[in-house]
């Protein structure tokens, strides 16, 4: 055994070191024959560097075919990172501030020239407005109207518009057009605001730059966009002074028209981390640096707009250099947008909306009643197609231009249009109050009330009452119409043509003394048919949903905001026939938008058929027009019923009221007899501030074409400034037969928004002055 053990050890060493070799061949046999090709594909990867070559953005277009946003070429500056690293470090930072004085010099002599250019002598003021806010039309209901003097808010409360700014992209290097555009005309072309002074570059600010991750370092780094020819032309003549430094024409967003359709356009920014990680996507993939579309259509058609991104892959030595290009693929430009905007009437909307502000401010009247007379810090409208709820125009004031916003606003100018101390953050320009602007109804309202009446089984259409001017509660609870005056007998048309309030008071109140028989919501139920409540849906973010309050909901609301007041709670939140009444007259807690009120009113011209309001007529090829994709109109609800007997007396109450009603001091010398204009006025009040102004229209009275709402806020009766603005558009329209397509060719009677978007505004106020008459409503 002993002699056995030595030849033992030797076999299993013999077999542990052949299956060591076998296991080593295997191996190597692995590697070599069946991981070939992953191996050799991640070498390859090792030595290879991808970049991405951004793709030309898609234009935006009218109905007509003119062009609103488009790309222009800009010139720009930018460091060669590799060539840069290579030099030593006195060399970067005598480079850097070189470069840096250079730039400095550029923008302080564009700013000179800026300055110049904004000081036309003495002009109105079109900036943003002092404190006031889009809920400020809220007005919650009491006891009864007469009595309930009450208001109450929270931070929660939802008449806030909800909107998301965002942040503005801080960036010293590369510098916007300067100013905020409120719709006032400057001769020369500019903005109406002082733009704010440019922001010092430095050496440190471009070498973040240069270090920022954002940025691809196998192409070169843009450390200033929008420079002189001037300047390009010294740095490319002096190439010893500046090395590494390159200059190039690069594509940047063009807003065609300035500040006009602002709200409905949006505007593209630098993409942020978190915009960057949700939007990732194989075939358009997205580089740090890359733009996105932040807000209005350039954010809810990004896809569409965005082109495919092109690549170019480069062979790369050890120290991740570039070798030699290995495969390049061309970028595909974006697609093209058509809104169904015209132009030429939001041109006209807008300066209608800028004159009435300039015009009712400071204006003390019945309707504005406060020292300094009304305040007017905002406005809005909007055009619909009551036929397939196409958006005709949209605008908001005050507004601003999107131009600001391209390369990224700097902090001065972004707080020179939201974080001014004259205004709120409910009122800085950002907000599209078209969309997201909630306010008390008014008579506007009546609508709504009087469908919901009908349906409910609470009056009928020859029902007749005797307005005496004063609605009584109980004894010694009254309500009354404005100056109290009394309308005599009046049936459902001629209270509304009229604008009789005590014969609303008189429904809102019996009909929740009948709450037993018909339930206690059933005025809601019927009011909520109309689109109210709930955002419509339109393309656009911030959309408020407005507000139809319910018995529910006052008692939730009270027990919210009165929570260390049990009994305090009990009371505000008890629903009461006062309440009621409120409701019916657009007062109290009613809460709507202007596209609420104007697809409401379109619903009832069109017989009864709730659209999705549509911004977008089609999608095509860049330029060519070619594979167009056309959205389909698209219904969100019916009115129903809606028979004949009851749509006739409300069709004809809102055909008298531009006749012989409460506007038709404003529509005298307007020849309907082609194209009958029927409307509403509405007068919002709300405790401790002057009244806002609303007016709702459809033309022609049969078969509509155009349906429009428009607020203008703490401006006074519905007829001294939302119904003439609504006349100035309308005039055109029905000069022209009841047709809104004139517009889009421009002519004397449909003038041409200029490029810029630019008027005068002291013109413009006389141009939209209404003739004298007008009834308070």
């Amino acid at each position: 055994m002993t002699s056995a053990n030595p030849r033992a050890r030797h076999h299993i060493l013999g077999i542990v070191a052949v299956a060591l070799f076998a296991a080593l061949f295997t191996r190597l046999w692995y590697l070599q024959v069946l991981t070939t090709e992953d191996l050799e594909l991640a070498a390859q990867s090792n030595r290879t560097q991808e970049v991405i070559i951004e793709a030309p953005r898609g234009r935006i277009l009218d109905r007509n075919a003119q062009v609103l946003v488009e790309n222009r070429r800009a010139i720009q500056v930018s460091i060669d990172y590799q060539d840069f690293i290579d030099l030593d470090a006195p060399e970067q930072g005598a480079l850097l501030r070189r470069l840096a004085d250079r730039l400095n010099e550029d923008q302080l002599l564009r700013y000179a020239g800026e300055l110049e250019a904004n000081d036309p002598g003495p002009r109105p003021e079109t900036t943003a407005p002092e404190a006031g806010s889009a809920e400020d039309e809220d007005v919650p209901g009491g006891d009864d109207p007469a009595t309930d003097t009450t208001t109450t808010t929270t931070p929660d409360d939802p008449s806030t518009p909800d909107v998301d700014e965002g942040e503005p992209a801080d960036d010293p290097t590369r510098r916007p057009p300067a100013g905020v555009a409120t719709g006032a005309e400057n001769p020369d072309g500019q903005t109406d605001v002082a733009p704010a002074p440019p922001d010092a570059i430095t050496e440190d600010t471009l070498r973040e730059r240069l270090e920022d991750d954002r940025f691809s370092k196998f192409k070169p780094v843009p450390v200033a966009t929008g420079i002189s020819e001037d300047l390009e032309i010294s740095l490319e003549e002096d190439p010893e002074d500046f090395p590494t430094v390159h200059v190039e024409r690069v594509a940047v967003r063009a807003y065609r028209y300035g500040a006009l359709l602002a709200h409905v356009l949006g505007y593209v920014g630098s993409i942020t981390e978190e915009e960057l990680a949700s939007a990732q996507n194989d075939e358009k993939p997205y580089e740090n640096d890359d733009d996105i579309g932040k807000t209005g259509i350039e954010a809810g058609y990004e896809e569409e707009l965005r082109g495919t991104p092109g690549r170019v892959v480069y062979e790369v030595d050890a120290r991740n250099r570039p070798i030699r290009k290995i495969s390049e693929t061309a970028p595909q430009p974006g697609r093209d947008v058509y809104l169904t905007i015209d132009i030429n009437l939001q041109y006209l909307m807008e300066k209608g909306l800028a004159a009435e502000v300039e015009r009712r401010r400071g204006v003390q009247d019945n309707g504005c009643f406060l020292p300094g007379g009304c305040d007017v810090p905002g406005a809005a409208s909007v055009a619909l197609d009551p036929r397939n709820g196409q958006v005709l125009a949209m605008a908001s004031y005050p507004t601003y231009d999107p131009n600001l916003f391209v390369g990224g606003i700097s902090t001065a100018d972004y707080q020179a249009i939201a974080a001014d101390d004259r205004i709120d953050q409910h009122h800085n320009p950002l907000i599209n109050r078209a969309i997201a602007g909630q306010y008390a109804a008014g008579s506007t309202f009546k609508l709504f009330s009087a469908y919901a009446g009908l349906a409910a089984g609470q009056v009928t259409p020859d029902y007749v009452y005797n307005d005496t001017g004063v609605y009584e509660f109980s004894e010694g609870n009254t309500a009354q119409n404005a100056g109290a005056k009394g309308l005599g007998p009046v049936d459902l048309q001629a209270a509304i043509t009229q604008s009789s309030d005590t014969y609303f008071y008189k429904l809102g109140n019996e009909s929740w003394q009948r709450r037993g028989t018909i339930g206690d919501e059933a005025m809601q139920e019927q009011m909520v048919k109309w689109g109210l409540g709930s955002p419509t849906g339109i393309e656009l973010p911030g959309e408020a949903p407005g507000r139809i309050p319910t018995p529910e909901w006052l008692r939730e609301f009270s027990a919210e905001i009165n929570a260390e007041d049990p009994e305090l709670a009990q009371d505000a939140g008890t629903w009461r026939g006062g309440t009621s009444a409120n409701t019916m007259v657009g007062q109290g807690d009613v809460l709507t938008t202007p596209l609420q009120l104007a697809n409401g009113y379109a619903a009832l011209a069109n017989g009864g058929t709730l659209h999705l309001p549509q911004l977008v007529l089609q999608v095509t090829d860049l330029a060519s027009g070619a594979n167009p994709v056309v959205p389909a109109p698209e219904t969100i609800g019916q009115v129903d019923p809606l028979p004949p007997e009851w749509r006739d007396p409300l069709m004809a109450g809102f055909d008298g009221v531009t006749k012989d009603g409460t506007a038709a001091g404003t529509f005298s010398g307007v020849d309907q007899s082609g194209c009958p204009i029927s409307g509403k006025t509405g007068t919002a009040q709300a405790e401790g501030k002057n009244d806002s102004s609303l007016f709702t229209a459809f033309a022609p009275t049969q078969g509509a074409t155009i349906a429009t709402a428009t607020v203008f806020e703490q401006a006074g009766f519905g007829a001294s400034a939302a119904a003439p603005l609504t006349r100035r558009m309308l005039e055109p329209f029905v000069a022209a037969g009841c047709s809104y397509e004139p517009f889009g060719k421009g002519t004397s009677a449909f003038p041409v928004a200029p490029l810029g978007g630019w008027f005068d505004v002291e013109a413009a106020v006389e141009e939209f002055a209404p003739p004298s008459g007008d009834r308070q409503d």
